[in-house]
């Protein structure tokens, strides 16, 4: 029981960070939150395979330290310095009907995760829930802000909420698909720094109207 609740903590802090970035007006917010949050998972990673000592969560657990918690955060650091992206990142609408949508939509991912209980077993309901919850928030921060490098975060939080949901429904996560899904995101992150860099190059700004043109020019 004790295990549980520490567990449906951690989601909760996760839901938590999600909710503060779509509300920050500067990059360099956005990042320490990531990287809060990308502790977090592997904090609740921890816990499950301190729970359930298995091969496959010790691995995953491994793979989410160094990839999340290590690499990504000084790759997103170098990126942040090397592009000089210190300004502000206002959303598309204002912050009050932002928290208004973001509200809305972590109740109905809730009311949509508990909808689900014929199916899924009530242990593992609420952390089902929450991480339904956090997808939604990610969903958006990706859609309402102006700015590139704020969606790919948007992009990274949408992926360790697909993780923690995987995670909340089995014991013993494949470490293999971990691998593959991290495996994924460098390789995402790489090629959108190098598109970050032509973008600056050419337009010296990261509005979306600019990638639309540099798309029609490849």
């Amino acid at each position: 029981m004790i295990i549980n609740s520490w567990l449906l903590f951690l989601i909760s802090l996760m839901l938590l960070s999600s909710t503060l970035m779509i509300m920050q007006s500067h990059i360099t917010s956005l990042i320490k939150l990531l990287i809060l949050q990308n502790i977090i998972l592997a904090c609740y990673i921890l816990t499950k395979a301190l729970h359930h000592p298995e091969l496959a969560l010790w691995i995953s657990f491994a793979i989410t330290t160094f990839i999340k918690v290590i690499v990504l955060p000084v790759l997103l650091w170098k990126l942040t310095r090397f592009l000089k992206l210190s300004g502000r990142i206002e959303p598309i609408v204002n912050k009050a009907t932002l928290l208004i949508i973001a509200t809305v939509m972590i109740l109905f991912g809730l009311l949509l995760g508990h909808k689900t209980a014929v199916i899924i077993p009530h242990a593992l309901l609420s952390g089902f829930s929450l991480g339904l919850a956090n997808a939604f928030v990610a969903v958006i921060l990706i859609i309402f802000r102006r700015k590139a490098v704020s969606q790919v975060i948007g992009l990274l939080v949408l992926e360790n909420s697909i993780f923690i949901i995987a995670a909340t429904l089995s014991t013993g996560f494949p470490w293999l698909i971990e691998l593959g899904m991290s495996f994924d995101i460098l390789m995402g992150f790489m090629i959108f720094t190098l598109f970050l860099i032509r973008i600056r190059q050419q337009y010296g700004s990261f509005q979306m109207s600019h990638i639309e043109k540099l798309r029609e020019r490849v």
